[in-house]
């Protein structure tokens, strides 16, 4: 009896190490995932550029802060939630959402198209007070969604043209959705840049902005 009542505690440790190790691996936060490249961070944001290769799989892995996806690809992916069934679908290039992640979100996706799968998560990190800056009234701009920690915009030049963004106490935050060349001026320094789809501008609190391009789309996050 007393050899059976051993072997059962070693079956019992060794069933509960491996629920606690699956455990482990599913709180893998999402800055910490390989295909999760944290390119930009401050109190204020933190930018995870992810590319997925066709037929790669992420790691299992959780969702626990505010967040804005914004999509630079039309590919298929599957997700599939911790226990759950896989679900299937096509991802829409500029589309951008928000989401408050009140409960976390564990899951695992894959690409299962012929092309790469390109999407940008933004988190929203600041745990301040939130300011409720004024909303942004431009003839370019779409109001995408006006959330507690953040507001999202469309912004679409159909030719060449510019705006001016007001100076925020909390910033900016501009990603581009296509190919662009963008001159950027403020306090009369200027800058050219050509910017690439995912490629973003931080704008600091405080700093006014002028924008200037033409037939290209970008997402602006105005933080509060």
């Amino acid at each position: 009896m007393k050899c059976i009542f051993k072997l059962m505690k070693k079956y019992l440790f060794i069933i509960v190490a491996s629920c606690l190790g699956s455990h482990v691996i599913a709180q893998t936060a999402v800055r910490n995932e390989p295909r999760h490249h944290n390119v930009f961070e401050n109190d204020y944001v933190r930018v995870l550029d992810v590319w997925l290769a066709p037929g790669d799989t992420t790691r299992f892995h959780i969702h626990a802060t505010p967040s804005v996806f914004i999509f630079l690809t039309k590919t298929t992916t599957s997700a599939q939630l911790m226990g759950q069934q896989p679900a299937r679908g096509t991802s829409v290039a500029g589309r951008t959402t928000y989401d408050s992640l009140v409960a976390p979100r564990i899951h695992r996706v894959w690409n299962e198209d012929t092309s790469w799968f390109h999407v940008m998560d933004v988190e929203l990190v600041a745990s301040a007070a939130h300011i409720n800056e004024p909303v942004l009234h431009k003839d370019v701009m779409q109001l995408l969604f006006d959330e507690r920690e953040v507001r999202g915009y469309h912004v679409q030049f159909k030719e060449d043209g510019s705006f001016q963004l007001p100076s925020s106490k909390t910033g900016y935050l501009l990603v581009s959705l296509g190919s662009a060349l963008v001159t950027f001026e403020s306090n009369s320094i200027i800058q050219h840049r050509l910017m690439k789809p995912g490629h973003y501008l931080w704008i600091d609190p405080g700093m006014e902005l002028t924008i200037k391009t033409g037939n290209s789309a970008f997402t602006l996050l105005q933080l509060k």
